[in-house]
């Protein structure tokens, strides 16, 4: 367990903290006094049931609450709300910050500078409106249920559901992924990852590679969790064809054990693939690319064996060196098709077979 005193949070980042976290009124500290605790544990609770927004939604509800005793009138004022939310945020980290699993010193240390950055953007970025994703990840962040790792940010409470990994076999018409995680242990705990747009300075293959590095870490200190997941649309195969240089994305983790499953396309993951990027953009508005979501799932044990090789060859990470051709194993994980077919239509079935967070 880690809690906020394991932590060398310097003087500055603790006083900009208890400055946001005292922009309340005597009566609305007397209702976060009382009312705090029981949400703090609360939006724990569901945080374990899979809910990504739901710790949020908890302690919305109780900035309401506060709103409508202390002052009915503003109860509907997004100032208002927005302050409370800070002030919620900023009391969480100092008063209910708690990592319930172990942490290894490279994950520890990590967070000094990280939390110095959650202090100045809910004191000088979150003033007029606090955006829902980050608000979101901010209430996680400051309970101790997701863990900063740089390019990428784990949620302790993930799972890879058997149903998940049924429908992948049906959409694929592949067994693959099933023998995989069956061969995993997949039933069980795993740690989601996913992004953080405030921490795209560390989107780079060496980004990647220093943060899964760090996962691996806390994977050897914590034997019951299964390994890492995550879900979105960059997982997606297709997307070395149309942005070559996020190949290294998909390609080190399923040179090295990871398994894919194909979770479809919906609008918000055409719209998160296309927004940041005219050329897929692009290519979707000519046909020639629909952005779909997969789940990429690196199971523990490839992915220590993998961290223990990256020590002695710093090659085998993100930035390594790439194939002329894809891995075998990410062309196993589709519908197989005939050379007839494929000469009838030259795209792969990939994109005819054609997530979750932005790029």
């Amino acid at each position: 367990m880690v809690t906020l005193r394991d932590l060398e949070i310097d003087a500055e980042t603790r006083a900009r903290l208890l400055f946001v976290a005292n922009e309340v009124s005597l009566e609305e500290t007397r209702q976060f006094l009382r009312l705090l605790p029981a949400a703090a544990a609360k939006a724990r609770t569901i945080a374990g049931h899979g809910d990504f927004m739901g710790p949020a939604r908890v302690l919305d509800d109780l900035i309401l609450d506060i709103l409508d005793s202390v002052a009915p009138a503003k109860a509907k004022d997004s100032l208002n709300e927005t302050r409370l939310r800070r002030v919620a945020v900023a009391l969480l980290v100092l008063d209910f910050f708690e990592v319930q699993d172990r942490l290894p010193p490279s994950v520890i240390g990590f967070y000094p500078a990280f939390f110095a950055r959650l202090a100045t953007f809910v004191t000088e970025k979150a003033t007029d409106r606090y955006d829902e994703d980050y608000y979101a990840k901010d209430i996680r962040y400051a309970l101790g249920i997701t863990v900063p790792c740089g390019a990428l940010q784990i949620d302790l409470e993930g799972s890879v559901g058997p149903k998940l990994i049924l429908r992948d076999a049906i959409a694929t018409r592949s067994v693959r992924s099933a023998l995989a995680y069956t061969v995993s242990g997949g039933w069980g705990r795993w740690y989601a990852n996913h992004l953080d747009l405030r921490a795209m300075k560390e989107f780079s293959p060496q980004g990647w590679t220093a943060s899964f590095a760090r996962l691996a870490e806390t994977l050897e200190l914590n034997p019951r969790i299964r390994g890492i997941a995550g879900v979105s649309w960059f997982y997606d195969p297709k997307v070395a064809d149309v942005s070559p240089q996020l190949a290294y994305i998909l390609h080190t983790p399923m040179r090295h054990g990871a398994f894919l499953a194909h979770m479809g396309t919906d609008s918000h993951h055409i719209r998160n693939a296309t927004v940041r990027s005219p050329i897929r953009k692009k290519a979707y508005e000519e046909g020639r690319y629909l952005p779909t979501c997969y789940l990429l799932a690196w199971p523990r044990r490839p992915l220590l064996e993998w961290a223990q090789r990256l020590r002695a060859d710093p090659s085998v990470g993100f930035a390594g060196p790439q194939p002329a051709t894809p891995p075998r194993r990410n062309v196993l994980m589709f519908r197989r098709v005939s050379r007839r077919e494929i000469g009838r239509n030259p795209r792969s079935t990939r994109e005819n077979e054609l997530p979750a967070r932005q790029l």
